[in-house]
């Protein structure tokens, strides 16, 4: 049987409307399915939790945002059972980041058509309560973890979306971010090198390159069971730092002294105080974080 994980909120309802596409499909009519519903944050992961331990259900398809996929990874236990995902949220990093490019309509053909084979491996991350939790994007401290949180609390969010101009509303939080945020002083754990790195912007470990809805902020990351790649921003002037988001655009960021992309098997993040984090656009704070590259391979069907 089939489990469909719908969020009707996601993209502000382009999801529903690419699953009510969907549902006039003769292939949808044809097999065997079950069809749920997330209402708010975190129903996703709950659905994922419940339904993991049911021995007919033998694929799982996500119709939604990266938020969405986020939380049914986090509660997906039965590592083998495949997952597929059909983006229909605003940003849709994951899709770009594992070479979606088809219609929704084509997407679903080739999901039922098609056998999986295991192709994305997730990343984790562990915070000082033990806790370990995956992420599909990437997971983050500084500057792209302000902005996060303060968008997130916005309260043009809604408005903005659904004016279709839902980026603008990061752009808007990007400067009070810069505004607000105090660099931080770090020290980095990974392939027995202890560093401490001042007047610190941001860190990043990125399972592919895209973030933000789009942009390659992390342009050196590739889908891979061995490595995460990491993005470190220091020692860079405030003034400097919106010239940086500006060539992020162009991938062009790179290419400045301040900006240090490299791989690790596994790396210990430690700050002075507590900071904000954020996991594919979930927000929350740590002072130390353990991250690596998860071994169990996923099956994702495109």
């Amino acid at each position: 049987m089939y489990l469909l994980i719908v969020n009707p909120n996601a993209g502000n309802g382009h999801a529903k409307k690419i699953f009510e596409r969907i549902q006039k499909m003769t292939s949808y009519r044809n097999i065997e399915r079950k069809t749920l519903f997330t209402n708010q944050p975190g129903d996703g992961q709950i659905i994922a939790e419940t339904y993991s331990k049911k021995e007919y259900i033998k694929h799982v398809i996500v119709i939604g945002g990266d938020g969405t996929m986020h939380e049914v990874m986090n509660g997906w236990s039965n590592q083998s059972v495949s997952i597929s995902f059909i983006p229909g949220g605003s940003g849709n990093d994951f899709a770009k980041g594992i070479g979606q490019r088809d219609t929704a309509e084509k997407q679903w053909q080739n999901i039922i058509s098609n056998p999986a084979k295991p192709n994305f491996w997730n990343g984790s991350f562990q915070l000082e309560n033990g806790r370990e939790k995956k992420f599909i994007n990437s997971i983050g401290i500084g500057i792209d973890a302000a902005t996060t949180e303060i968008a997130n609390q916005s309260h043009l969010k809604i408005w903005l979306n659904q004016l279709k101009l839902g980026k603008l509303i990061y752009l808007i939080a990007l400067i009070q971010a810069i505004l607000r945020f105090q660099p931080m002083n770090i020290r980095l754990t990974y392939d027995g090198r202890i560093r401490h790195i001042e007047n610190t912007w941001i860190v990043s470990a990125a399972n592919h390159p895209y973030c933000g809805g789009g942009l390659k902020v992390v342009p050196h990351a590739t889908v891979n069971p061995h490595n995460l790649s990491i993005l470190v921003i220091h020692q860079i002037s405030k003034k400097k730092i919106l010239l940086l988001f500006l060539l992020v655009i162009f991938g062009l960021h790179q290419y400045l002294k301040e900006v240090e992309l490299f791989q690790v098997k596994e790396m210990t993040i430690e700050v002075e105080s507590p900071v904000s984090y954020q996991a594919d656009g979930e927000t929350g704070r740590l002072q130390t974080c353990y991250i690596k590259r998860k071994k169990q391979a996923v099956y994702i069907k495109k």
